[in-house]
């Protein structure tokens, strides 16, 4: 459930601003049903995005180092 929250308030802020965009600062009239459909857009790459990168979530190479790589350079035992 908390992956579909981030999505879903990027969508809604999506279409708030484009209603806005049209009714205020540009002008022209579009649809609600293209608005719609954008913010559809928006809301489905975001849980793209989030689905990704939760199931890479121990792929951070960067931030949680394992630690120092050792080489064996003693002679071998065989």
């Amino acid at each position: 459930m908390n992956f579909i929250i981030s999505p879903l308030i990027a969508s809604i802020l999506y279409m708030v601003y484009k209603i806005i965009d049209m009714k205020y600062i540009s002008k022209e009239e579009q649809s609600f049903k293209t608005i719609l459909k954008d913010s559809v857009i928006v809301f489905l790459a975001g849980l793209a995005s989030v689905f990704i990168l939760e199931q890479m979530g121990d792929f951070n190479i960067l931030d949680n180092p394992k630690g120092v790589l050792s080489a064996f350079t003693n002679e071998p035992d065989f």
